[in-house]
């Protein structure tokens, strides 16, 4: 029999005893997000065996770092790292979380001119002042130009992923930006009917709609011209994607990213599983299917979601484009 064990820190204090949490990572989101329920009245320590009864909401407030760890047997991982956002004063009382993007949503006057710079330029100026790490990861990216002026953090992200075609997200407190999702990490593995609580999420597609489209991103020199880059493919429905950056290596690669993402067969949806094993969005999923053999494969996960409850604890996987073997 496996016994739960939750390790939460909540600013000052240790070892806060929540009624349940709940937590959200993905690789498509780039705020990570949790929410605590915690009982109204709760019991300080003071010194020995001695404690005070406070009101939990007025020894908490928004800002605050939250940690989160939860697993079995005393040994337990990090689920999710970041802030207080919000403080409902319900029974029980609620926490909204937010992750380390919480940080770039306090940056609320960001003004800046660029001409000829990089992503991770952008990205040291835009995170100065906050724990935000960047990733060792991120690739060279040239930027032509861009200007900012009187934005939110948050809204300079969502130019990188938007006008950009970038792919954006944290892990925990560090900050990914580039032009691919990373390579996968760890993989785990999930057997249907095993270790697998729930599938009927899980949907096997063998024909994807798009698996004859041709990505075409395409971009603006100076001059007006239009300049264009492809994935390779030379068939198929053509799909024209518009990003801000000009550099030809960097445009194939988005090329690439996007197709692989549209036409690649095999599952997708998400599986419901125990605390472990122990995943995080970018990790693999090694799927084996016992019914149907030729549904095995190795997937990306795009994001978890987590529960930690008196039910017990659980993760939803999200399963994203098939991997090669």
């Amino acid at each position: 029999m496996f016994r739960m064990k939750s390790d939460i820190t909540i600013g000052p204090y240790k070892q806060v005893k929540a009624n349940s949490f709940t937590w959200n990572t993905s690789l498509e989101n780039f705020s990570d997000s949790a929410l605590i329920k915690l009982p109204a009245i709760t019991s300080l320590k003071k010194e020995g065996d001695e404690y005070d009864r406070v009101q939990t909401g007025l020894q908490l407030k928004e800002g605050l770092k939250v940690d989160i760890k939860a697993g079995y047997d005393g040994i337990t991982y990090t689920r999710f790292r970041g802030f207080i956002r919000r403080i409902n004063f319900t029974v029980p009382l609620e926490l909204d979380c937010e992750g380390y993007s919480y940080q770039l949503r306090k940056v609320l006057d960001f003004t800046k001119a660029y001409k000829k710079t990089t992503v991770r330029k952008m990205l040291e100026d835009l995170t100065q002042g906050t724990d935000i790490k960047l990733s060792e990861s991120i690739p060279h990216i040239p930027i032509d130009k861009a200007t900012f002026k009187n934005v939110t953090g948050i809204q300079v992200l969502e130019w990188f992923k938007e006008k950009c075609l970038l792919t954006v997200y944290f892990n925990f407190d560090t900050l990914y930006v580039g032009a691919l999702a990373l390579e996968p990490k760890a993989s785990q593995k999930f057997r249907l009917g095993w270790n697998v609580i729930k599938d009927n999420d899980l949907k096997f597609n063998d024909e994807k709609e798009f698996v004859d489209v041709r990505i075409t991103i395409e971009s603006r020199a100076k001059s007006g011209v239009k300049e264009q880059a492809y994935d390779g493919n030379v068939n198929g429905q053509n799909k024209i994607l518009r990003t801000a950056i000009r550099d030809k290596s960097i445009q194939n690669q988005i090329a690439v990213e996007k197709r692989k993402q549209l036409v690649t067969r095999g599952y997708e949806g998400s599986i419901t599983t125990f605390l472990v094993p122990f995943v995080v969005p970018g990790d693999t999923a090694v799927i084996d299917d016992t019914k149907y053999p030729q549904r095995i494969g190795r997937y990306f996960i795009t994001g978890v979601e987590g529960s930690f409850n008196s039910g017990g604890g659980r993760q939803k996987v999200k399963i994203g484009h098939k991997l090669s073997a």
